[in-house]
């Protein structure tokens, strides 16, 4: 993996550095949470600095990292405790050879995509004895929140229009969920943010599976939402080629999907209206949404005003 150059890529602080005896190779980035090689003892590892407010019980994370590494899958594990300094927590991981491959978008390597996709769900299901992760919701329950909506009736009042198509979109999720009966639905724990972005590779051999920050219960068809984006069919198919999907999956696949799109909607608007970051239009979330594909069926109805 090819390390940034310079000399203005962040460090850690120095009580992590010395708590942990390390040696401090590169930085490695990130957006959310921060990355850096390290080595302690001659031991490559991965340092990481988690966001100010991790998503959900990091504990959870790291269980599923583990049972996934003794099936045989290659993740990233902690080797030792978290560390809390400065109110961030830092992490310490295994380092995972290889690299993100170059995303092509053929149809083969969505395929491909797909059918890893299902192999790891074949293993993550077996972990639902961890329940539910504390901090995270099912995909119904995240755009049934009232918060959401409230704070969407907020900002209408910076951007109209978009605050309409968001609005919109989740009315029209929560009646594709409405209309299930998901009482008695298994689920399954998901990676979450599933794509060639998170799989590292070394002379065409996975050798990592990354980025498990958001892991939880959920629909399988949330596992979806990241790489599929209503523009990646053949993801899908792959994935159906070796787990077959049934119409349940088929009817989630939309409003799980739009559901992926709010995760910290909320929470942003309210940093807009409060003055704490600059207000803007949502321009990904609202690209993502107004976007249709076959195999949407019929959840996949156009926005009023897209062309037809």
């Amino acid at each position: 993996m090819q390390l940034p150059e310079g000399n203005d890529c962040p460090l850690p602080p120095g009580e992590v550095v010395n708590r942990w005896a390390l040696r401090v190779d590169g930085y490695l980035g990130g957006r959310a949470n921060l990355h850096w090689r390290v080595s302690r003892g001659g031991r490559p590892l991965v340092l990481r600095r988690y966001q100010e407010k991790p998503i959900g019980d990091i504990g959870y994370e790291l269980r599923v990292l583990q049972r996934l590494d003794a099936l045989g899958w290659p993740v990233p594990v902690a080797v030792d405790e978290l560390l809390v300094v400065d109110g961030r927590t830092w992490c310490l991981f295994t380092w995972l050879p290889g690299a993100s491959p170059t995303v092509t978008e053929s149809r083969s390597e969505q395929r491909a995509l797909g059918r890893l996709l299902a192999r790891l769900h074949a293993d993550l299901e077996t972990l639902v004895d961890l329940g539910q992760r504390p901090g995270c919701q099912r995909a119904e329950a995240l755009l049934a929140d009232p918060v959401l909506r409230r704070r969407l009736r907020d900002y209408e009042r910076l951007f109209p229009e978009q605050a309409r198509i968001l609005r919109w979109h989740v009315d029209r999720a929560n009646e594709c969920f409405d209309a299930l009966d998901l009482r008695d639905r298994r689920l399954i724990v998901i990676h979450s943010d599933f794509g060639l972005p998170n799989l590292l590779y070394q002379d065409g051999k996975l050798t990592g599976v990354i980025d498990f920050e958001g892991t939880h219960l959920n629909h399988r068809a949330s596992d979806f939402a990241l790489g599929w984006r209503a523009k990646r069919d053949e993801i899908v198919r792959g994935y159906d080629e070796v787990r077959p999907l049934d119409e349940l999956d088929w009817a989630l696949l939309t409003p799980a999907l739009w559901s992926w799109v709010f995760l910290g909607v909320a929470d942003e608007i309210h940093a807009m209206t409060t003055g704490a970051i600059k207000p803007h239009g949502f321009d990904w979330q609202v690209g993502v949404l107004r976007r249709r594909s076959p195999l949407m069926g019929v959840a996949g109805v156009p926005y009023p005003d897209l062309p037809r």
